[in-house]
């Protein structure tokens, strides 16, 4: 079974991948497999692969999948589109990541990934995954916009049949896949507080608080600094409440500014408070946002990926304990 410290940790910081490559000479099945495979530890072992390629199903979340797929016709390896309208070749790849081996089932392995194209001849790689799961991924037009549709289980039904199939639509902005929204609303943002709690392995335990004059307080709890190998190391230690410190810092405007444009966009005040991804070994967090003078948002996200768009909001956070000059 995929192990969800990749979910709550990879997802974070292997979400993107950056790399210089000239994606525009990228055209065959080996080509592509081996580039995903050089440019990521994560998914070395990747295969492109076709839907009905997989093992045949060995329980209802399998012929969900398949049911998706054949109902879509999703019957290729990649697909080529511009999900930026830069005028450069983006690719979605479809195929078997090989990270449940001891289970060839196509729930646990299926993935879907997108190379972007960039100016330069930079490329970015995105995991449209959203934790374990098949998510089958098409693309579609939208108001003149270049999406992706997801079709995947919904969550907490198992039955192979009846309305057991959700559907996200996702554009390409601030950076990556964020659900797609006709209609953002402009908040006036005070204060964004973030905590984050263990998991079963090494996943990072901190909280960051950020007010609206891009001051900051980062409280390093544990995991946050060094190797997976380095923490596990010192793993005894951090239970024995040896905190790793506390910094503090001006956010960058670039940074602040990207944060702010994500929540207008995703009209955060309209989430659920809760989100659950039922896991043994998930990590968690809570994410409370002050607005409007004094109006509160709190979402308690139990696998921290309760959305696309929050996994991206959460991918920032993260972020910020490594771009910053923290004192």
């Amino acid at each position: 079974m995929k192990r969800i410290i990749f979910i709550t940790i990879q997802i974070l910081f292997i979400n993107c991948y950056s790399q210089k490559n000239e994606s525009n000479t990228l055209k065959s099945k080996t080509e592509l497999e081996n580039y995903v495979r050089v440019n990521s530890k994560r998914f070395a072992k990747f295969e492109l692969k076709k839907i009905h390629d997989f093992a045949p199903e060995s329980d209802a979340q399998d012929s969900i999948c398949r049911r998706i797929g054949d109902s879509l016709k999703i019957n290729e390896y990649y697909y080529k589109a511009d999900f930026d309208n830069n005028g450069l070749l983006d690719f979605l790849l479809i195929g078997d990541d090989h990270n449940c081996d001891e289970s060839r089932s196509i729930r646990c392995n299926f993935c879907s990934l997108v190379l972007m194209s960039f100016p330069k001849d930079s490329v970015k790689m995105y995991n449209i995954n959203l934790g374990d799961g098949c998510f089958v991924t098409k693309i579609a037009q939208k108001n003149n916009q270049t999406v992706l549709q997801i079709y995947n289980r919904r969550r907490g039904v198992l039955s192979a049949k009846g309305n057991n199939v959700e559907q996200h639509t996702l554009i390409y902005k601030c950076d990556g896949f964020i659900d797609y929204n006709k209609r953002p609303v402009k908040h006036s943002i005070e204060k964004i507080e973030f905590s984050t709690f263990g998991c079963y392995g090494t996943c990072p335990v901190f909280s960051l608080v950020i007010d609206k004059e891009r001051n900051s307080t980062f409280f390093a709890e544990r995991f946050n600094f060094g190797t997976e190998e380095e923490n596990m190391k010192k793993m005894s230690s951090f239970f024995n409440n040896n905190r790793e410190g506390t910094f503090k810092t001006v956010i960058t405007e670039e940074n602040y500014n990207q944060i702010l444009a994500l929540l207008e966009y995703m009209n955060f005040a309209n989430f659920q408070n809760e989100n659950m991804l039922y896991e043994e070994d998930s990590g968690s967090s809570i994410l409370k946002i002050t607005y409007d003078n004094g109006k509160e948002k709190i979402i308690e996200d139990y696998g921290i990926v309760g959305s696309y768009s929050l996994r991206k909001l959460y991918e920032l956070l993260f972020e910020l304990r490594m771009n910053q000059k923290w004192n």
